[in-house]
């Protein structure tokens, strides 16, 4: 079981993938602000790509130095295709990997499932 925070605005893809989380045995908490003891115990953050640019290793960078032990995935509509976790190009944005939007509940667990557990 892993403790997730999904970082996306779109409220609706936000909460179904809290729901499909939640249905596969994992955690999702609120992107609150965290105690420093509770942003330790996230294993996950799924955050949302506005556009894969330059700024994109900025925002992973932000994201890990708030999550310092949680793999980050990057979650984009202007993806075409899922980087599977550990990939050349997933490694050069920052990520563990990334999704491309939308994605069904398989896509997203078996995404989940592959990620080294800590």
């Amino acid at each position: 079981m892993f403790t997730v925070v999904v970082l996306d605005d779109n409220a609706p893809i936000r909460e179904l993938m809290a729901e499909w989380l939640t249905a596969d045995g994992h955690r999702v908490v609120n992107a609150r602000p965290l105690t420093a003891a509770e942003a330790l115990d996230v294993h996950l953050v799924l955050l949302d790509l506005p556009m894969l640019r330059d700024g994109v290793s900025t925002l992973v960078a932000r994201v890990r130095a708030r999550y310092p032990r949680a793999a980050v995935m990057g979650l984009s509509a202007h993806s075409t295709v899922s980087l599977a976790s550990g990939s050349p190009k997933a490694r050069e944005l920052g990520l563990d990997g990334l999704l491309a939007k939308p994605c069904v509940r398989a896509e997203l667990l078996a995404a989940v499932d592959a990620l080294p557990r800590h």
